[in-house]
């Protein structure tokens, strides 16, 4: 199951979010792994990778894609000069030399031993830039699809859950990542403006959705993609909650009344454990206790605990719902 921790709301927690569900998961017995789409790379550096170049990156990725996308697209016409689009020996030279790397290439180990990586880095900030370009290059290619379709390749039994770190905004990685996942994890905090921003990244993604699937409804068929585009659950994680806190929990209500049982029911705490998360890029789950005083630390264990049992709960029922889906269609 993949599952995209996302919000174009920056300070939400979206890199902890990811970072300790992943980290729970692995502990938890599964084979995880991670996809970093974030230009500032928080989630690789925590992993362990510091010296990661842009062409292992999403950026790779996309760039693969175009160019097995350019040929399949031109074997569809009969006389190759009838094709209005480039094959992809006709695309940039970084096109075409990032392009031939395999499947396995992109996937990096952590320092987790059961948790593998796709890296990011500053240089793959240019991945927005790039992604206009090469869509201008070739119409016909569903740009959004490419993480998906390379998430396809890969066997069924490498990984258990595949979770993605988003980066704060709605841009070609953002929306690569949403189509390529089954669970969409929205982390907000517990005022108003992050309520607002939330809501509005909601509805914007919702719309941004649609326009590509009326857009390239012609063509999703033969590319792979099913559109129009649906989640098997959608849920939203309150982050930086303090339970004593009367405007916090006014909140919390403000969101179930909106959401309902789509708002999870376990929010994670903000404690000392999790600022220090943050700031030295490692999680509850690797902190010596030691270095607070172990109420502290048990506070935030077991919020991320609690957080992580829920979260497990949803990827299990979503699995299942989708083999009972796929059984219906057999």
């Amino acid at each position: 199951m993949r599952v995209a921790v996302s919000n174009f709301k920056g300070g939400v927690g979206k890199t902890v979010v990811a970072q300790h569900l992943a980290n729970a998961a692995a502990l938890d017995g599964y084979r995880v792994l991670v996809v970093d789409f974030d230009p500032q790379a928080t989630l690789t550096h925590s992993m362990g990778l510091v010296d990661v170049k842009e062409w292992n990156t999403v950026w790779g990725i996309m760039c693969r894609d175009l160019c097995k996308e350019s040929d399949r697209i031109m074997a569809t016409y009969d006389d190759p000069d009838d094709c209005p689009y480039p094959a992809s020996d006709e695309l940039p030279e970084d096109v075409q030399s990032t392009g031939s790397q395999r499947v396995q290439d992109f996937i990096q180990k952590t320092c987790w031993p059961t948790i593998d990586i796709i890296p990011s880095c500053a240089n793959a900030a240019f991945v927005e830039f790039a992604s206009a370009q090469y869509r201008a290059l070739h119409q016909a290619w569903s740009f959004f699809g490419c993480v998906a379709r390379y998430l396809d390749e890969l066997p069924d039994d490498q990984y258990d859950i595949i979770i993605f770190d988003c980066p704060p905004a709605i841009g070609y990685q953002s929306l690569s990542a949403a189509f390529a996942a089954d669970i969409l994890y929205v982390p907000s905090g517990p005022d108003y403006w992050e309520y607002d921003s939330t809501t509005s990244f909601l509805g914007q993604l919702g719309d941004a959705l649609e326009d590509i699937s009326t857009g390239f409804k012609g063509l999703s068929a033969d590319a792979g993609i099913d559109l129009p585009k649906r989640f098997l659950d959608v849920r939203l994680l309150m982050t930086k909650y303090e339970t004593s806190n009367p405007l916090h929990n006014a909140m919390m209500d403000a969101f179930k009344n909106v959401f309902g049982a789509n708002v999870c029911q376990s929010p994670v705490e903000m404690t000392r454990a999790v600022e220090q998360s943050g700031r030295f890029q490692n999680s509850v789950y690797e902190q010596d206790y030691r270095q607070m005083t172990r109420e502290t630390w048990k506070r935030a264990r077991q919020s991320f605990d609690l957080a992580y049992v829920e979260f497990i709960d949803v990827v299990k029922t979503a699995w299942k719902n989708n083999t009972d889906i796929m059984e219906g269609k057999k």
